[in-house]
């Protein structure tokens, strides 16, 4: 049995080769874990989100018909950008964040 003493705390550590500051988040994968420095982690978080709605939005719009892989695995066009806001102005799932984050967070994209 391996014996440890707790010398500090909200102190930053060594796991590994990564150094945690308090506050960090951990996000444990079978890959392996991550910490997220916390002032990065709302854009993170949020990034993550508006990529799961492109990817429900794409799928939907491919079994429609509506356009194809090439289409919408590429930068969208004006048209699919448009078509966008209003596919989520009537998206009937749980929205990651306001209308208005969400319009400041497309702001800042290049999709």
């Amino acid at each position: 049995m391996r014996q440890t003493m707790l010398i500090a705390i909200n102190a930053p550590i060594g796991i590994g080769h990564a150094t945690v500051i308090p506050g960090d988040a951990v996000l444990a994968k079978t890959d392996g874990v991550f910490f997220i420095p916390a002032h990065l982690l709302k854009h993170i978080v949020l990034t993550g989100e508006v990529s799961g709605l492109f990817n429900i939005f794409g799928q939907q719009r491919i079994k429609e018909k509506k356009y194809t892989v090439g289409e919408i695995d590429s930068k969208w066009t004006p048209e699919i950008k448009a078509d966008f806001k209003a596919w989520v102005k009537n998206y009937k799932g749980k929205m990651p964040m306001s209308a208005a984050e969400l319009e400041r967070f497309l702001e800042t994209r290049n999709f």
